[in-house]
């Protein structure tokens, strides 16, 4: 957890080297935070455990070169998102898709300037986007989004985190 750092800081937040506990505000959203970022210019499999929010709230894993050219893909209880921005251009899709967990474990893959984004539901890994975005090739920021459009604020979590190297 010390190589991650945060982009759009919550005002409540607790870390330490094995998880990290948020209160998302209400009303935030991509890319205003918050998202925890960390730094890589290798090929890496990454995964991390992460609250699975009750509807009008995403949780999930976010590539990000600027403010706008991002990729993200992330759930609630009711539906996936995946989110991205290239050159200010964005695009948003939301396909329901009941979740009955309270965490999911989040992975991405790096491969060279290849993004996959997926997340592992009992032992089965379920890729959902496939992502090359301009910028990226020498090195990318990766890591947890929590977003949320509700009035009040939500709870988030991550733990679990694994980072692993590719040849």
């Amino acid at each position: 957890m010390r190589d991650f750092r945060w982009m759009g800081r919550p005002s409540v937040w607790e870390k330490d080297y094995r998880q990290v506990k948020l209160e998302v505000e209400a009303h935030m959203s991509l890319p205003n935070g918050p998202l925890l970022l960390a730094v890589s210019d290798e090929s890496f499999m990454f995964e991390a455990k992460l609250n699975v929010p009750c509807e009008g709230g995403f949780t999930g894993l976010c590539v990000y070169h600027l403010d706008t050219t991002f990729a993200a893909v992330g759930m609630n209880r009711q539906e996936i998102e995946i989110h991205t921005s290239i050159a200010g251009f964005h695009s948003r899709a939301v396909i329901a898709r009941p979740f009955g967990q309270d965490e999911a474990t989040w992975l991405l893959r790096r491969s060279s300037a290849l993004l996959t984004i997926g997340y592992r539901s009992e032992e089965q890994e379920i890729w959902i986007g496939n992502f090359q975005l301009p910028g990226v090739e020498q090195s990318i920021s990766f890591g947890p989004y929590f977003t949320n459009a509700t009035e009040q604020s939500m709870q988030g979590w991550m733990h679990l985190i694994r980072y692993t190297k590719e040849s």
